[in-house]
């Protein structure tokens, strides 16, 4: 008996193996929550960002374990957890040093906002004098600690529009983002200027395979906005944003179709 059973064995221990083979490879995602781009859906992480980049992997058997967490912690968790990459966090030459930034997945405009009617300004050195709230990204820190501006830091997921128009402060300085001058903001809020543009990034645990890191090279060409992703932005309510970015953002190659293409106009 046990002379037929050990054929059996062996291949039932021989399908285990195939099929562990062939499962998707988990990578441990950590990214700090943004809404519209990431939010918490009955629970659980969601939102394009991440339905975009599951997308994007799907075909290279990549699944994604997301958690979500301030981006403080982020860049302290990527260098002791093996595995594991931070989405749409900011490039710095100083952590590049012990991460692996694997591309660019987001643009983003950062600009200052102001109530209309406030006091003219035409440059980052005129905010000096006034209240300014900003987003406490590294880009933002950079550019107002260089014109030596004090700022009170505002969490992403913070009604930043409708503090300005509270006045906790005079002016805003905020990465452009959908909806933001919608409503009553629209009717009370206005960009001054463009301060900056910026990218986001997908950096990764240093020890990630180098197979890996050239599989997911290849899978953000076209960081979170490629065409195949269309779908999920349009399913989202953000098809205007989709296309402003994709006829903007010189990540995206600029073919005659594109190129004319209005962010207004269906696709």
């Amino acid at each position: 008996m046990n002379r037929w059973r050990s054929p059996a064995i062996v291949f039932a221990a021989l399908t285990l193996l195939a099929a562990s083979a062939s499962a998707a490879q988990v990578l441990k995602i950590f990214v700090e929550p943004d809404p519209p781009f990431v939010l918490l859906r009955d629970g659980k992480p969601a939102g394009p960002y991440l339905e975009a980049l599951q997308a994007l992997l799907v075909g290279h058997k990549l699944s994604l374990q997301v958690t979500l967490m301030p981006h403080r912690r982020i860049s302290a968790m990527l260098p002791i957890s093996p595995g594991s990459c931070g989405l749409a966090i900011d490039f710095s030459p100083g952590e590049a040093e012990t991460l692996s930034f694997v591309g660019r997945v987001a643009p983003v405009k950062l600009a200052v906002y102001a109530l209309k009617g406030a006091p003219s300004v035409r440059n980052i050195e005129d905010l000096r004098p006034y209240r300014v709230g900003a987003v406490d990204t590294a880009e933002v820190r950079d550019l107002l600690g260089a014109a030596d501006i004090a700022f009170e830091p505002i969490a992403p997921t913070a009604q930043r529009t409708g503090m300005l128009q509270r006045k906790r402060f005079d002016y805003l300085v905020s990465d452009e983002r959908p909806g933001m001058l919608d409503g009553d903001s629209g009717a009370q809020v206005q960009r001054v200027f463009v301060l900056a543009r910026v990218d986001r990034w997908m950096a990764c645990h240093a020890g990630l395979p180098p197979a890996l890191l050239a599989t997911l090279r290849l899978a953000l060409q076209e960081g979170l906005f490629a065409e195949s992703v269309r779908p999920i932005w349009v399913r989202a309510g953000l098809r205007p944003y989709y296309q402003a970015v994709r006829s903007e953002w010189e990540l995206i190659p600029k073919s005659p179709a594109n190129a004319a293409r209005r962010p207004d106009l269906p696709p």
